[in-house]
């Protein structure tokens, strides 16, 4: 098996020191990896809404592949069923230079995939995303739902998987 290096993105659980009430968090599989083009850019800066309910967490948004280009999935406050587990996006860089993702995904506690519903979502602004270089990064739109592809369980061709 090749050796790949998993860069999560986004502010996990200890990414931001935040005090929002997380999900509970298991690794990505390389089964749901999708070859890409392009590195996914800087993230957007979200204004997180108050906390709708008790049982409810935050999951941060997170950058989609769609249509060979970034889309920003906005971040959301959700309730998980007991036993649910919040495998984060992932972005691979296999030791080949070929890029791979996996976008967040909701397993039950018998690793079923999930599509939980948001109970309230992150503010975004459309604005231009700028890089560590001041460079401004060409990105699709800002989405408010994961697009309805399907999830199989079965592996796929990804970089632990030729």
């Amino acid at each position: 098996m090749r050796r790949v290096v998993v860069a999560l993105l986004g502010a996990l659980a200890t990414g931001c020191g935040s005090s929002l009430p997380r999900p509970t968090f298991a690794p990505q599989s390389t089964g749901f990896l999708v070859e890409v083009d392009e590195v996914p850019p800087p993230a957007r800066v979200e204004v997180v809404p108050t906390r709708p309910n008790e049982q409810a967490v935050w999951v941060d948004g997170e950058w989609l592949w769609r249509r060979g280009r970034w889309a920003w999935l906005t971040g959301r406050w959700v309730a998980p069923p007991a036993g649910a587990r919040f495998c984060p996006w992932v972005f691979v860089r296999g030791d080949d230079g070929r890029l791979w993702f996996a976008s967040g995904t909701w397993r039950d506690a018998n690793g079923s995939v999930l599509d939980l519903k948001p109970l309230a979502m992150a503010s975004v602004e459309a604005g231009v995303v700028v890089d560590a270089d001041g460079m401004s990064e060409t990105t699709g739109p800002i989405v408010h739902d994961r697009p309805h592809a399907k999830h199989a369980d079965a592996p796929v061709v990804g970089p632990g998987n030729p």
